[in-house]
């Protein structure tokens, strides 16, 4: 208890002053309270408020330029896509007339055969006719000679007379 009179002085203090200011500062002094806690309040929701739409903003930035980047990339993948479809469409056409190239050719390489079988049908077919005539040929000389009884020693060769 050192400080009792340093205590009940400034009680006398605050006695006086709240004699003087009467019941109606009394009452604003009791209501000042819970309004000051009330302002506090509002001024905390104000200030988050304004924290949060700060950061939706910032968010709402960084999702456009996100979109942007995306659509960006998107151009660009479309653009190496095409560029492959149409590098694939030329070489595949490409492909096609050479092989259209090579199958004209097997096809003439197969006409060619056909030409070449039914020519060697017709030489075959007269190669028989020739070896034919000439066994036939052969044949009538082999029995005229045989048969020539009008010269002398060919009648004496075959029957042994004269």
């Amino acid at each position: 208890m050192e400080h009792a009179p340093e205590v009940i002085s400034a009680l006398q203090t605050v006695a006086s002053f709240l004699e003087e200011m009467g019941i109606p500062g009394l009452v604003a002094l009791i209501l000042i309270g819970p309004s000051m806690m009330v302002i506090a309040v509002f001024a905390l929701d104000y200030l988050r408020q304004r924290h949060i739409r700060k950061g939706e903003e910032e968010r709402r930035q960084e999702a456009k330029a996100d979109r942007d980047l995306l659509r960006e990339l998107v151009d660009r993948h479309r653009d190496e896509t095409l560029a492959l479809v149409e590098r694939h469409r030329e070489e595949t056409a490409g492909i096609m007339r050479d092989l259209g190239e090579k199958h004209m050719e097997v096809t003439q390489y197969y006409k060619d055969n056909v030409e070449l079988v039914k020519s060697t049908q017709r030489l075959a077919t007269d190669m028989r006719d020739i070896i034919v005539n000439n066994t036939r040929a052969l044949e009538r000389l082999t029995n005229a000679v045989e048969a020539n009884f009008f010269c002398p020693v060919a009648r004496e060769a075959a029957t042994g007379k004269k």
